[in-house]
């Protein structure tokens, strides 16, 4: 478990405060270090104590002039893009996790939708003729993907049937008709 959240104020007490300032500046260093190690990069810590004037630096004075020099060297805009890349990288990271979340969202909002028209359709709550033209269009692309999904299931759990059989049969094998609908064609094959 971590270390309990400490209240930031100004210690009063001058042989606190430079305790208090001393581990401090040790756990930062030590935590420094361990970055350099782990991310194989370069970094420098500078401490200035403006009551005393001491300066602390650390790995030394001399390597952290170094580093700063380096950095200062850089032209002003690379020094700002390398920050700026890292922050839009991260930013779009996050963007594209939150629209593809989105997405997936109103895609599960419009299956939702148009279960419930099938369903009220089922119930006769609606009809099909109250239907608009885009909500007929939503639900023919709706059921056609759904056919083809439970398809594909079908395939998998009996994988020696061929998509050609027949699915609407009666316990005789017949072929069901409904209302206005014939077994036979009734076109132009006849006339």
């Amino acid at each position: 478990m971590g270390r309990p959240k400490v209240k930031l104020a100004w210690v009063e007490e001058r042989k606190r405060r430079a305790t208090v300032c001393q581990r401090r500046m040790k756990e930062l260093i030590q935590m420094a270090e361990e970055l350099t190690i782990v991310c194989d990069m370069s970094a420098c810590l500078v401490f200035y104590n403006r009551n005393n004037g001491k300066l602390v630096a650390w790995p030394s004075l001399e390597e952290a002039q170094s580093l700063i020099d380096c950095y200062n060297a850089l032209p002003e805009t690379e020094r700002n893009m390398n920050a700026d890349e890292e922050e839009s990288s991260f930013i779009k990271t996050i963007t594209k996790e939150i629209e593809k979340k989105l997405e997936l969202s109103r895609k599960a909002v419009e299956e939702l939708k148009m279960d419930n028209l099938m369903l009220q359709i089922k119930n006769g709550s609606r009809m099909i003729a109250d239907l608009s033209q885009t909500e007929i269009e939503k639900l023919k692309s709706y059921a056609s993907k759904k056919i083809a999904y439970y398809d594909r299931e079908l395939r998998k759990q009996h994988p020696n049937t061929s998509g050609n059989e027949p699915f609407l049969e009666d316990d005789d094998g017949e072929m069901k008709t409904y209302e206005g609908e014939s077994s036979e064609s009734d076109g132009a094959d006849n006339a």
